[in-house]
């Protein structure tokens, strides 16, 4: 497959999950992903995210870490979501697994979430 053929297939693959997203849909976020407390973080994670500085995403994901305004979980967990900024790729999402933290409410880019 051509590097233009993977490209397309990609951005299918993301509008087509973008175009699944509704408020009060629920979906599996996937493991390892961050979780931010609020969406300005979130949103300045996606910039360093895609300006692709490994390095300073890094450092901006151990200062938000470090300071609990962001989270890691190890395990995949269920989220209904309650908010939807296409334009920006970002879910506000609301803790469906069981535990400490359900009902929570969280910020995350669209691609953490899968099906």
């Amino acid at each position: 497959m051509g590097i233009v053929a993977m490209l397309l297939a990609a951005s299918w693959a993301s509008s087509s999950m973008a175009a699944e997203i509704k408020v009060g849909g629920t979906f599996e976020v996937k493991a390892n992903s961050i979780w931010f407390e609020d969406a300005a973080k979130l949103l300045q994670w996606q910039k360093l995210q895609k300006r692709g500085n490994a390095k300073a995403l890094a450092s901006y994901e151990d200062k938000t870490l470090s300071n609990r305004a962001a989270w890691k979980f190890v395990n995949p967990l269920i989220v209904k979501i309650i908010g939807f900024e296409r334009g920006r790729h970002q879910v506000k999402v609301e803790m469906m697994t069981p535990g400490r933290i359900l009902d929570s409410t969280w910020f995350l880019d669209t691609a953490a979430l899968q099906q």
